[in-house]
């Protein structure tokens, strides 16, 4: 084989692999690095693929407990499910709530590694207490549903916070085992007669963190 056909043939597959690794969502990096963000203007309110969309899970409150909705989405894409959660006027199955504050705008997102920054806008500081816990368990855990994010960490206008963790207390960095304890039981589900979709993705969840989650 000539030279300069094997040129060809190695600048074609440099090519299709730096294809494939821009297809698979996060990837290592030696650097952090922005992730884009796709902005929702209108929520969603389904819970079943349709034409053109995609499956996704975001988490929302339910009593003092946090639970999975599967949604119908423009992608997977961690921007696109964390704008989602953000979004105002989303139709919630009865009993379901979301504890981030109205008019939190996701500002950046940036991922080292398999740790992700999470950027809010100053209204989120409007939280405090238990409900602010609740709000970040909410976005830990939807971000988490991508199995190449295990940490998170947080900042309000740019700037670095401290998150509060059921089981660690206030720390820098959090991580879906630190709300494991917020998901309820396959008898507390039950009793709130949640959905079948979503008493179904608990269950699983729960079933993972159990696995994964020492002393779970």
């Amino acid at each position: 084989m000539s030279s300069s056909r094997s040129g060809v043939i190695l600048a074609a597959a440099v090519v299709a692999a730096s294809t494939l690794v821009g297809a698979c969502g996060i990837t290592a990096d030696e650097q952090p690095r922005a992730l884009p963000i796709t902005p929702s203007t209108t929520a969603p309110t389904t819970q079943t693929t349709a034409g053109g969309s995609a499956s996704a899970v975001l988490w929302y409150v339910d009593g003092q407990g946090l639970v999975p909705v599967p949604r119908a989405l423009a992608d997977r894409a961690l921007g696109t499910a964390l704008g989602a959660l953000l979004a105002p006027g989303t139709t919630l199955e009865g009993g379901l709530s979301n504890s981030i504050p109205a008019g939190t705008e996701l500002l950046e997102l940036s991922v080292d590694g398999d740790v992700l920054a999470i950027n809010l806008s100053g209204s989120f500081e409007e939280l405090a207490g238990p409900a602010r816990q609740l709000a970040i368990g909410q976005l830990v855990l939807t971000a988490s549903e991508d199995p190449q994010v295990d940490e998170v960490t947080f900042l309000v206008d740019g700037e670095p916070i401290l998150v509060s963790s059921p089981e660690r207390g206030d720390v820098s960095t959090v991580g879906e085992c630190d709300f494991a304890s917020l998901l309820p039981t396959a008898e507390e589900a039950q009793a709130e007669r949640l959905s079948e979709a979503t008493v179904e993705r608990l269950d699983r969840r729960r079933a993972e963190l159990d696995r994964t989650c020492a002393g779970g």
